[in-house]
C-alpha cells in the first residue's frame, strides 16, 4: 500500500490507491524527517529524541534513545532518516542513518548498544541514503556516492566520477542495480522554485561507469524524504510507469517548512519531460498544509 502524507495538524494520510484520507493522531510536536520500511520517522522538537511510528498503528513506537543533541552537544537538525532493516523483524539488530546539520552530514545509530556516532569521515553536504545488500549507501550534492559498512562503521568511496548535475541528488536500488536520479528546480515568482525536470542514471561500480535511462515502462520512482525507492507499474494501484512521483524536500538547514515549502509535489512523466499535478497535491489543498508530504510504504528495504 502507497501512501502520501498531506501533513495537516493532526498529520493526515492520502491513499493514492483508494483515494481516501486518514488521519495520523500519534504526532503531536513531532517534526517528520523520513519513512522507511513502513515506519515514519520523527523527531521531538523539544526533546530531539527520534521517534519510529507505524502509521497504520500508532500503539508501535521505538524511541531512539539518547538523543542525538545528548550525545554530542550539537543541535540535531534532522533531513532525513533511513532504516536498515524492519525492527519488527530485528529489534536488536537495526541500524539508522541520518543526514543532519546545516552542514548535512552523516549519523549513524546503533540500536543494540544505543548510542550515536557523527561519521566525519564521510564529510558533508549530503542529499540522500538508501540500505541496499546490507550496507548504507549516501550520495552528496555533487554525485559522490559512499558506502558505510555496519559493522565496523567504515566509509568507503564507491563512485566519484560525477559532474554536478541538477539541485538535489537521489539513490534508488533496483533489482540490485543503483540508479542515481538528479532533479532540476527553477525559480517560481509565486513558490520560490519549483521541479521541472530529472535525469536517471545507472552505475557500474566495477568499471565506475554510468549511462543514462531515458525509459523505464515497467515501474516507477518515489523521491522526497521517504527511502527513495521505486515501484512495479500497476494502474490498479495508481502506480504509473515511466514516472517519477516527487515531494517536496529542498534543504532548509533544519528550519520550520513554511507553508509554500510543501508546494513542489506531483508526478514527472519521462516521456513528454513534464511536470503532471496530483489530485492530493493541488495548491488549494496544501495552502492548508503546514509541513512537507511524504510517501510512506511497508517495504522499501533493499528496493
Amino acid at each position: 500500500m502507497l501512501w502520501l502524507s498531506t501533513n495537516h495538524r493532526n498529520k493526515s494520510f492520502f491513499d493514492i490507491s483508494t483515494m481516501k484520507l486518514h488521519h495520523l493522531n500519534a504526532a503531536k510536536g513531532k517534526k517528520i524527517c523520513g519513512s522507511s520500511a513502513g515506519w515514519l520517522i520523527m523527531v521531538d522538537k523539544t526533546s530531539h529524541i527520534i521517534s519510529l511510528i507505524k502509521p497504520f498503528n500508532t500503539a508501535k513506537i521505538i524511541q531512539l534513545k539518547p538523543s542525538f543533541f545528548t550525545k554530542t552537544k550539537q543541535p540535531f537538525h534532522v533531513h532525513k532518516v533511513i532504516l536498515s532493516s524492519d525492527p519488527e523483524l530485528d529489534p536488536f539488530y537495526f541500524s539508522v542513518l541520518a543526514i543532519s546539520g546545516e552542514k548535512r552530514q552523516l549519523a549513524y545509530y546503533n540500536a543494540r548498544t544505543q548510542t550515536w556516532t557523527l561519521l566525519h569521515a564521510a564529510g558533508s553536504s549530503y542529499d540522500d541514503l538508501i540500505s541496499h545488500n546490507g550496507k548504507f549507501y549516501a550520495v552528496d550534492e555533487y554525485g559522490k556516492i559512499c558506502q558505510i559498512d555496519y559493522s565496523n562503521l567504515s566509509v568507503r568511496v564507491v563512485f566519484d566520477r560525477w559532474f554536478f548535475g541538477g539541485n538535489k541528488v537521489y539513490l534508488v536500488c533496483k533489482d540490485g542495480q543503483l540508479l542515481v536520479i538528479f532533479r532540476y528546480l527553477k525559480e517560481n515568482p509565486y513558490f520560490r522554485y519549483e521541479t521541472y525536470n530529472f535525469q536517471v542514471f545507472m552505475l557500474n561500480l566495477e568499471e565506475q561507469k554510468y549511462s543514462r535511462i531515458g525509459k523505464f515502462p515497467e515501474f516507477a520512482i518515489f523521491l522526497g524524504q521517504n527511502h527513495s525507492t521505486w515501484l512495479a507499474a500497476d494502474d490498479t494501484k495508481g502506480v504509473i510507469g515511466d514516472s517519477i512521483y516527487f515531494t517536496d524536500d529542498h534543504h532548509s538547514n533544519g528550519l520550520e517548512h513554511s507553508v509554500i515549502d510543501s508546494h513542489d509535489a506531483g508526478l514527472y512523466d519521462m516521456e513528454y519531460s513534464r511536470v503532471v499535478p496530483l489530485q492530493c497535491c493541488n495548491r488549494d489543498r496544501l495552502l492548508h498544509v503546514c509541513s512537507r508530504p511524504i510517501w510512506i510504504m511497508s517495504d522499501n528495504i533493499d528496493r
